[in-house]
């Protein structure tokens, strides 16, 4: 029997208070890997003010933000109150995600396949952005799962080195 670690790799994507400048998360690499699910997980302790979410690729892990590009997404996963339901609704957004104004403990899930990246120029790495929501705390909190590992192993190759 094999459960979800001999399969995927999870990795932390940062967390800390949004409303403290926002979190720019570390970045995965997926040279390694087709497929990474990206989960961000927010609690706001009030009502008010959104923040954005957008994804960014670049071509290493430890990149600066000044080589880094948008990575387009259509849609992801949301949990607009994870205190009254585990349900996930597939939501259709235009590569940027605007949370609530409600204090709702929310969750987005994005899946990304390898070939979203522009990997004609070498971009194959990825890291999630949320913006500063302004004066709300906002606790939150960045994993990534890569899958579907490209070479065969007896565990998932590291994604945080290149």
């Amino acid at each position: 029997m094999s459960g979800l670690v001999e399969k995927t790799k999870i990795v932390s994507g940062g967390n800390g208070l949004a409303n403290s400048g926002g979190v720019a998360g570390d970045r995965v690499s997926m040279k390694g890997y087709h497929h990474l699910t990206v989960i961000v997980d927010m609690a706001p302790a009030s009502g008010s003010d959104t923040a954005a979410i957008t994804l960014k690729q670049s071509k290493t892990v430890d990149d600066s933000p000044s080589t880094e590009k948008a990575l387009a997404f259509t849609y992801a996963w949301k949990n607009a109150d994870v205190s009254a339901s585990d349900a996930l609704v597939k939501t259709t957004y235009s590569s940027t995600i605007t949370t609530s104004n409600a204090a709702k403990h929310e969750m987005y899930v994005l899946e990304i396949e390898a070939a979203m990246l522009d990997t004609n120029n070498d971009f194959d790495c990825v890291r999630v952005d949320v913006t500063d929501p302004g004066s709300v705390s906002t606790p939150t909190c960045v994993t990534y799962i890569l899958s579907e590992p490209r070479y065969a192993s007896q565990l998932p190759p590291s994604a945080i080195i290149n």
